[in-house]
């Protein structure tokens, strides 16, 4: 876990991670704040990056409890999803918001370029299926994603 909101220390930080780890972004960071990471660790060693909002103790508190509780619904946050090859343009997607939630990333799938769930649903019917009542993501959505575009990564 990162607490320092200084790029040079959290790309630092990165390097020393283990090929398999996580690394935890934590140190409220001004938006648009840029540093190196070597992303090619995600799909070739497994290892995973994140970041928090900036939200209070508190606030990530409720969260966790939440989620330990099984009342958490993060799908409704989800804008965007993409495979490994959108990478660099879902940072950029974030960085000018051009999505009103959350971008995933899918290390496992390539071939699937950055779509917004409206798009994606066009693009993959059968995904738009399987979206939720307001257009939301679900797990069957993704679990169909996968099912369908991480076989063709694996060709």
């Amino acid at each position: 876990m990162v607490t320092v909101p200084v790029a040079s220390v959290m790309a630092d930080s990165a390097r020393l991670m283990g090929p398999d780890g996580m690394l935890v972004f934590f140190a409220g960071v001004a938006n648009g704040t840029m540093g190196p990471l070597d992303m090619s660790r995600v799909y070739l060693g497994n290892a995973q990056y994140t970041g928090t909002s900036g939200s209070s103790i508190e606030d990530q508190a409720l969260v966790l409890a939440k989620a330990v509780g099984g009342t958490l619904s993060p799908d409704l946050n989800l804008a965007a999803v993409g495979g490994i090859d959108s990478g660099r343009d879902g940072m950029q997607a974030v960085l000018e918001g051009r999505f009103a939630g959350k971008v995933v990333i899918f290390p496992q799938i390539s071939g699937v370029p950055l779509l917004g769930l409206d798009e994606l649903a066009e693009k993959y019917p059968r995904i738009g299926e399987a979206l939720g009542e307001r257009g939301e993501w679900t797990p069957e959505a993704e679990r169909i994603l996968i099912e369908t575009h991480a076989a063709t990564a694996d060709r």
